[in-house]
């Protein structure tokens, strides 16, 4: 009896011990594999809140005695380009993609070739110099999309 009392007793800690490792050996690697994921606890939440924005006017005024289409104050995140800032409150057709591409329409309002017309892109009251799909916007920037004829 007296052997039996003493496996009984080494058993129940063994037992409790190899649970206690398994426990732990689970949440390490369910923790390793969620911080590569970038999605754990305060990590995420202070990397979202990191996500910097910008302020910028817009004004979408096709000129030519036309209803003004759009004027707004817009954040938006900071890096990106005049023609994100116009399709994010706006419908905006182009020909081209990213850098290359060159705006035809706004809300429907399409620039007439016919007429020499085009969407002409300014910032700070001057025509820019590079194309909405390359210009970073600033914060404090005024955009204006104005119908021009050449």
């Amino acid at each position: 009896m007296y052997r039996m009392q003493d496996s009984k007793n080494t058993w129940l800690p063994t037992v409790v011990i190899l649970v206690l490792v398994l426990l732990g050996g689970y949440f390490f690697s369910t923790n390793i594999h969620q911080s590569q994921k970038g999605d754990i606890g305060l990590a995420a939440v202070s990397h979202k809140e990191q996500i910097k924005k910008v302020k910028a006017s817009i004004t979408i005024n096709p000129g030519g005695g036309s209803k003004v289409l759009s004027i707004q104050n817009v954040e938006i995140e900071e890096g990106k380009v005049a023609l994100d800032l116009t399709k994010q409150v706006a419908k905006v057709e182009t020909k081209g993609e990213g850098q290359n591409a060159f705006v035809t329409a706004i809300n429907g309002r399409v620039a007439d070739s016919a007429k020499n017309e085009y969407w002409e892109f300014l910032v700070n009251g001057k025509s820019a110099q590079i194309g909405a799909g390359s210009y970073k916007i600033k914060s404090g920037d005024k955009i204006e999309w104005r119908i021009s004829t050449y």
